[in-house]
């Protein structure tokens, strides 16, 4: 069982993970998990911005790494993009959902309007007291709202399925994969 946080509104999980740890959370738990079903400040790569509404799933893993075993990892942000795109196909690809990832680790849909991003990953990494804390940070598009500014660019499952799916059973499914790729 991993032991999870569940907020309604949160700047950031990634932010949230990283406060924790600082503060020797990390020490208690293996891993642990947080979720958001609203982020006022989501972020990918290269501090962009990632639009958060309600209806998406956002969350962080963290899990620790011996310092020593750092180089391990340089892989990681494709496998774990593969892991993400893995679970959505088996989930929902059904649905007749095609995904291909962009490297280094978005999930986009291939639609009969162009390609459209549904999922974006964030990895960092922070360090303490001789462990490296590894934080999968990621965002699904579910049912949310996808900006003006971004509908040339981003879809959700929602609006390529017109079905409406449980977060929580994919975020369980996808957690075990998780789990199983950072042991």
């Amino acid at each position: 069982m991993i032991f999870s946080i569940s907020a309604k509104e949160l700047d950031s999980t990634q932010n949230l993970a990283k406060e924790l740890i600082e503060k020797g959370f990390g020490e208690r738990f293996k891993s642990f998990v947080i979720t958001a079903e609203i982020q006022t400040n989501g972020r990918g790569q290269r501090d962009n911005k990632w639009s958060s509404e309600k209806g998406g799933l956002y969350f962080s893993y963290v899990y620790y790494i011996d310092e020593a075993e750092i180089h391990n990892i340089k892989n990681l942000s494709i496998e774990i993009a593969q892991t993400i795109k893995e679970a959505l196909e088996e989930t929902y690809g059904k649905y007749g959902i095609k995904l291909f990832i962009k490297p280094p680790n978005d999930i986009y849909a291939k639609t009969s309007n162009g390609d459209r991003k549904i999922c974006g990953i964030l990895i960092e990494t922070t360090p303490c007291k001789g462990k490296r804390f590894i934080i999968i940070g990621a965002g699904v598009n579910f049912t949310n709202k996808i900006p003006k500014e971004l509908r040339e660019k981003a879809s959700s499952l929602y609006l390529l399925t017109g079905k409406r799916f449980n977060k929580k059973i994919f975020l369980k499914k996808l957690l075990n994969r998780l789990i199983l790729k950072t042991r």
